[in-house]
């Protein structure tokens, strides 16, 4: 997808009035949308290159809070939450809270630095908004901030969030998959990155349409299993291939679906949501793109999962040696190589990212 010929996306951006940044026309050429199956034209590189970013250096840090009730789970050099132990396969450490605060960059590129893209009425306040699945609380704090209006509430697993926020945020840890117990209705439940992190995702989105006011919106955005390539073939015994073959077999293991989100639109109507819309993003895994803005967010996407602190050990860690058996040695030695695949320009592989937002009828 070149800004000379850009594919038209399944069902075109939504933009949110609402947002306090500045919006660009769904179609414009800085978007990155497109159609599953779309060619993205690529830069034109004569070498084999396993560094994306060449000395780039991109840095990101949160501050965390401990906490005196969870004793975090130690294992292979990474912690893990404790509440519920075993339901969430990826570290609570520093390092993936540092990772997680620059998947949310690479997320403001992606949406041209819109939080959402829910198409909520210019007249509609919301008073109350959900970040499921909260992490750092880095969307939420910027939404709180965006919005002063809104009461902002985060739910993770983990207590990992900053203690210095906004007077109209707060965080709570929480299990998504017990009983929802709140008592006021929400106007917006936003999830993002939830992909094999719940067992029942049709309980969730019935979870979700119960706790919702009428007219309020559920929005999810999350990659989907396979990885893809946008031309050419797969080197032959690709590492970068194998992992994620045998990470989506180990979340299966798990009982889990690393393709998840492409059945949330179907999940979502099934709850009773309406005007249910499916948008498919590219996100390429280093700067092979031409586009320039393809080409930053792949920049971003391969530092978020290869680079010397990437997300692809957090990971793979709990799934290869917990369910599939592997050995610390055995996965670290896959992985080294998988990375280099991923960093390779060569290489024009890319996740599709899936925004679905369904809303509540009105009374």
């Amino acid at each position: 997808m070149s800004e000379e010929a850009q594919a038209q996306p399944t069902t075109a951006a939504v933009e949110s009035p609402r947002s306090s940044h500045p919006a660009s026309s769904p179609r414009s050429p800085t978007e990155a949308v497109a159609t599953a199956g779309t060619a993205i034209e690529a830069e034109e590189d004569d070498y084999a290159n396993d560094s994306a970013y060449e000395g780039d250096s991109i840095a990101s840090s949160t501050t965390s809070i401990g906490s005196s009730v969870l004793k975090y789970r130690e294992e292979n050099g990474r912690t893990y939450h404790a509440y519920k132990d075993g339901s969430y396969a990826l570290p609570n450490d520093e390092v993936e809270s540092d990772r997680l605060d620059m998947q949310h960059h690479e997320f403001q590129l992606m949406f041209n630095g819109k939080l959402f893209t829910a198409p909520v009425p210019e007249t509609k306040v919301l008073h109350r908004v959900l970040d499921a699945g909260t992490g750092t609380g880095i969307w939420a704090i910027d939404f709180a901030d965006d919005h002063p209006e809104s009461s902002v509430l985060g739910v993770d697993l983990s207590p990992i969030q900053p203690s210095f926020i906004p007077p109209n945020v707060k965080f709570e840890v929480d299990d998504l998959e017990a009983p929802w117990t709140y008592t006021q209705k929400f106007d917006l439940i936003y999830g993002r990155m939830l992909m094999c992190s719940l067992n029942n995702y049709p309980r969730f989105f019935e979870q979700a349409f119960a706790n919702l006011a009428p007219g309020g919106f559920v929005e999810m955005a999350d990659p989907a299993w396979p990885i893809k390539l946008n031309d050419g073939e797969w080197p032959e015994d690709s590492a970068l291939l194998q992992w994620a073959n045998l990470w989506g077999e180990g979340m299966a293991k798990m009982g889990r679906s690393a393709e998840c989100a492409r059945l949330y639109k179907s999940q979502m109507e099934a709850a009773g949501f309406v005007s249910v819309t499916e948008t498919t993003y590219i996100v390429p895994n280093n700067r092979w793109p031409k586009d320039k803005k393809l080409k930053e967010i792949g920049m971003w996407q391969c530092e978020n999962i290869a680079g010397p602190d990437g997300g692809i050990e957090g990971l793979s860690a709990a799934v290869f040696t917990r369910v599939l058996g592997w050995s610390k040695l055995e996965l670290d030695v896959l992985l080294a190589k998988a990375k280099a695949e991923h960093r390779n320009t060569k290489i024009h592989s890319y996740y599709e990212y899936l925004v679905v937002i369904g809303q509540k009828p009105e009374e």
